[in-house]
């Protein structure tokens, strides 16, 4: 009996508010989802740890680029040709993300379909090879028919 009145008294009691001056704002971050695990990743040129990653990046307001390589990895394959795709690779696998105030971005890195996008990269260079020359062979017989 001592129990509700207890109760009773403390039911009618105001309850307590709490005002908070400083208050929390929305958190701004990357949420970074791989389909391959310990593959490590960059966030603005910092690795941030190996996929998976669990947590949600904070980062300020604004454009960040998320990827698997560092931003100064050195390419040096010994041919000028080879460089530059390996540094068209590499940019393939960057992805530049606006995040605004308040906002959690998610980004889908997909490890396994840069090998196909690599692929298809290529063959859209070597055509463009054969384009190339043969504009420059039909530009020499008009020349030549010329003259």
């Amino acid at each position: 009996m001592r129990n509700i009145g207890f109760i009773l008294i403390f039911s009618l009691l105001p309850a307590q508010v709490i005002e908070w001056k400083e208050k929390p704002e929305p958190i701004t971050a990357l949420q970074i989802f791989c389909d391959m695990d310990d593959i490590p990743i960059f966030v603005d040129g910092v690795q941030i740890g190996a996929s998976p990653i669990k947590e949600s990046v904070q980062v300020a307001p604004g454009w960040h680029q998320v990827s698997y390589f560092p931003p100064n990895m050195k390419i040096d394959t010994g041919s000028m040709n080879q460089n530059r795709k390996m540094r068209d690779l590499i940019q393939i696998a960057r992805q530049d993300v606006l995040v605004d105030e308040g906002e959690t971005v998610r980004v889908v890195l997909s490890y396994r379909s840069l090998e196909g996008e690599a692929i298809e990269y290529e063959e859209r260079l070597s055509s463009s090879r054969w384009i190339g020359l043969t504009m420059i062979v039909m530009l020499f017989s008009l020349m030549s028919w010329t003259m």
